[in-house]
């Protein structure tokens, strides 16, 4: 099997997948990290247990972490892990529509920061204005 990139064949951890890689056949980018650098893979995944399961930390119900999490991912740009924490989100019991409003505010969100990024170029143009 060659990842994305053609990096070669990887070893066996790729025989291990999570719920995120049910229906597919290439390794996800948390694939090649555990065959990479596995330590790199055991300190994220300790992370996310210790914010998506800790009891200290349940003030949000797992579910609207998740639906955090797919518009997180789609502000970012990552399609990979967009889908993973829909299907999560799914299994969390999010409807579609509480899925799609997550995406759609992340796109809002995304739009405002563009705003915020254009911003001084706007005024310059408008104060420079020829």
């Amino acid at each position: 099997m060659t990842p994305r990139g053609g990096f070669g064949t990887l070893p066996p951890p790729f025989n291990k997948r999570g719920p995120e890689m049910e229906d597919s056949t290439k390794p996800t980018p948390m694939d090649i990290l555990r065959a990479t650098v596995p330590e790199g893979a055991k300190t994220y995944l300790d992370h996310k247990v210790a914010i998506m399961e800790n009891p200290e930390l349940q003030a949000v119900p797992t579910k609207y972490k998740l639906l955090v999490g797919i518009g997180v991912a789609a502000a970012l740009q990552s399609s990979t892990c967009t889908l993973m924490w829909t299907k999560l989100a799914r299994q969390a019991g999010a409807t579609r529509a509480e899925i799609a409003e997550a995406i759609l505010v992340s796109r809002l969100m995304k739009m405002a920061t563009v705003n915020d990024t254009a911003a001084d170029a706007l005024a310059w143009l408008s104060d420079n204005d020829d």
